[in-house]
Parts: C-alpha cells; structure tokens; sequence
C-alpha cells in the first residue's frame, strides 16, 4: 500500500521521507499549502492519508478531519511534533475522535506501516520473541500479548517487525520506542462511529428559556442551576436567601450543619473560596455568616472596575446548603462546537489539582469506554478509579451521567449558550455526584434575534 503524507513545510517532507526510508515504507510525502482541504479531498477519494504539521489544529479542524475520514477503511493518521502545551491534549481528543494521532515523525511512519499490513490492533500482538529489553520497551503499547493478533519479532538492525502470521514475512516497523508510541496511539482510536447526541425526555424549553432569555451575560449560581435542573443534573439541597433571618430559617429546615455561601453573579467561589464557609452548626453563627459574607462582598466589589463594581454590584443573598461530605471535586468546562460535538474539559478542582493543572479534554458524544478512558488520562485518576469494584463503577456511572447531561444542554442550546462551568461537581462518598456551583454564559443570540428586522406583512 502506497501511502501519502501531506507535510506543512518542506523540511517535514525530507523528514517523513527519511523516516519511511528507514523501515523501507511505501509513502510520497508532499508540501500542502492548505493541508486540511486536501485532505479533505484526499479523504473523499478513498485514499490512505497522512498528515504532518507543527501548526497545532483548532477541535473545529479536527473533528472535519474526523468526519471525512468516517466510513474509510483506514482512519486519518496525524502527527503534532511540535512540543507545544496544548499538544498532549489534542492527541488524546484526536484518538476520541477516531484519528491516529502521533507526537513524532518514526512513529506516523510506523503506524502507516502496521495499518497497511491490516495491524490495526497490533497492540493486542505477542513480543514473547523480543529480546527482554525491546519487550520492556513496547510494554506500554501492548494490552493482551496474543498471538491472534500477530507477533512483534526481531528484524534487521536492532528494529522491530510484526507479521500477522509466523509463517510470512516481517514488516520492519522501527525502533522499540517508536513501536510503542505507535501502538499506544492505535490503542487510542475510538471506533465508535454511530454514538447518537446525547438528549433528555420531557424537557419543557420555556422552563429554560425563561432564565436564559436576555443579553450575553454570565448567570448567577441560582439561576445557572435553575436553567440546568430541567436536564436532571444532580444539585445538592440548597436555598437562595436574601436575609439572615431567612438563612437561619432555611438552615434549621434543612438541618445542621449547612455550608453558606454567597450568591453573586460577579463573585464566584471558584475564584474566591473565602466567600464560602462549611460546618456551620447553629443558627445564630448562620446570621452572622451572612452578614460577614455580604459585608466582604461589598467590600470587594467596591474595589473592582468595570461592571458589577460599586453601586450596580449584584449580591442576591446567600446560599444554604446542606452539607455533604466528598471523596474528590471536579470542574468541567462544557463548550458548543461543530457537528453536533460538546467540548468537556475536565479536572480536579481540589488545589493540588490545580496547581498540578491535572486536567484533560474531551469531545462528546463519546461512548462509555471513552469517557473512562478520559477519566482515566488525570494524574488523580486513583480518587475515582481506586476504589472497590462497586464503587468504582458507581461514580464512573455518576461522572458520565453529570457529563452526558450536561452535553444534552449544550448541544440543544448551542445557539443561546457561549459555555457553562460546573465547579465544583462533588463526588460523594456514596457514589452519587452533586453540582455545588454553576455558570451558564448566555451568547449575544438574543440580542442578535431582536436587532435583525423583520419583513414586513405583505398587503392584502
């Protein structure tokens, strides 16, 4: 099989080229000026492509590139070999996606070589007869070690072959480091290509539309949650109050001990926790929680600039909230982008998370095992994975449920909705989850809608 790479300059060409040289691969690499349309056309025609470029691609581009490559025999192979931050994320979305997705120039042409042999799940092969440096090497790109799914062997000059059968002949695949990451990659392709939109029954849209209808703005708490609670998305029992004495109503309703919290479409406690206070145990600590809470409101917000500063400062009271205790806290990011996909970014919301930037990308709709396998790419993933089986898969269950729900309201609001933040979504330490603060940004939609004339009614 003869493949072709589209290279964004020409140096990447003499590169490909030298690394297909390497393992004696079929492969005519080419300088694109526009490398997403021609792959595109590429793509249409039925041909293998490849493409090479330092210019990291947009999650729009991505998922066109995705979509062209539906229904071909062999997925589209891409390769991001520059060290950018942002890179490890959009390889991991890319195999979300269905791409075969690669950091360096040896393992595309790797990758290129075991799909053109028919070793697309050449990470299950048996490296038995590897020496035992090179099977340390490939470990981490095998899953199985079977050989039904071929054998990785010894060839020429200390690289690394896989053959289907042990009677026929070995594809040189390159070095050991190079088959890894080759096969990792390949690992990584999500095959599910029918994963329907997520959606939710019953949904009456004037509930939503009520609360989000207006300028492009972001939401209060109360309000992102009132929007967000037709959907089903788990909220913890909580109540607005606009006074002491209601607060201390609410919190004896709700029962001791109660988290209180300012409600604020200008301060949100992900930015400012001290506006936040748990395990307040009795009512006359809740009056004085609350006069403190909006008094330092206040306060901060008279020291601000621009709107929501001083006098048109927006503090609707306080939140009381019944306390619950969690086992790890999320934030999600949820944001609309082309062909009906919702972006999630996701991380942990704890401050060693965050420090860490222990967090990860996402594109729904996704199938179970690519949510888990999501899940699976944070630094922290043992606070939800580490558990006993039960558990386990009682909060893997409440994670997607939050997320799917949550794409569900993106995806049927893509229009109105710019994004929504859930931070903290709580995991509670009976498997269950909770959204304990939310902000829906509302677009310009509206304004646009009422700003565009309207045709007059013809005359009778």
């Amino acid at each position: 099989m003869s493949w072709r790479i589209l290279c964004e300059s020409a140096d990447l060409a003499v590169q490909c080229l030298q690394a297909a040289q390497q393992i004696e691969l079929d492969a005519t690499p080419s300088v694109e000026d526009d490398l997403l349309a021609t792959a595109m056309q590429q793509l249409s025609r039925g041909e293998p492509t490849a493409v090479v470029t330092l210019t990291l691609p947009s999650l729009k581009e991505l998922i066109e590139l995705s979509h062209a490559a539906r229904g071909q025999p062999l997925p589209v192979v891409l390769a991001l070999p520059a060290p950018e931050p942002r890179r490890k994320r959009l390889l991991d979305v890319a195999g979300d996606l269905g791409i075969v997705a690669l950091s360096e120039l040896r393992p595309l042409t790797t990758a290129l070589a075991l799909l053109g042999r028919g070793g697309q799940e050449a990470y299950g092969a048996s490296a038995r007869a590897l020496s035992v440096a090179d099977r340390a090497r490939v470990k981490p790109g095998l899953f199985s070690g079977s050989k039904a799914a071929g054998q990785l062997v010894p060839v020429d000059a200390g690289q690394i072959g896989w053959t289907a059968q042990p009677d026929t002949g070995a594809t040189a695949l390159g070095e050991a480091r190079d088959v890894a990451e080759a096969l990792l990659a390949l690992r990584a392709v999500e095959r599910s290509t029918d994963v329907l939109a997520p959606s939710v029954e019953g949904i009456d849209p004037a509930l939503v539309l009520d609360v989000i209808f207006g300028p492009r703005r972001a939401l209060s708490d109360p309000a992102s949650k009132t929007a967000l609670a037709p959907y089903g998305i788990p909220l913890p029992v909580e109540e607005l109050c606009a006074s002491p004495s209601r607060a201390a109503a609410e919190a004896t309703r709700i029962g001791f001990p109660v988290r209180i919290s300012l409600a604020s479409p200008d301060l949100r406690i992900w930015d400012h926790p001290d506006l936040s206070v748990d395990m307040v145990d009795n009512a006359a600590r809740v009056r004085d929680t609350f006069r403190q809470l909006v008094a330092l409101a206040h306060a901060r917000l008279v020291g601000e600039t621009g709107p929501g500063s001083g006098s048109d400062a927006r503090v609707l009271g306080v939140l009381v909230t019944a306390t619950s205790e969690a086992n790890a806290t999320l934030w999600v990011r949820a944001t609309p982008v082309p062909r009906a996909h919702v972006a999630m970014e996701l991380g942990f919301a704890d401050p060693h998370g965050r420090a860490a930037n222990d967090s990860t990308l996402l594109m729904l709709p996704a199938p179970a095992s690519a949510i888990e396998r999501a899940l699976r790419r944070l630094q922290g993933a043992d606070l939800i994975f580490a558990t006993s089986p039960a558990q386990r898969k009682a909060r893997l269950d409440a994670v997607r449920d939050v997320l799917l729900r949550l794409s569900a309201f993106v995806h049927e609001r893509r229009e109105e909705i710019e994004c929504v933040e859930l931070r903290p979504v709580a995991l509670l330490m009976d498997g269950s989850a909770e959204v304990r603060e939310a902000c829906v940004t509302v677009s310009d939609c509206f304004e646009r809608s009422l700003a565009t004339p309207t045709s007059p009614s013809p005359q009778p």
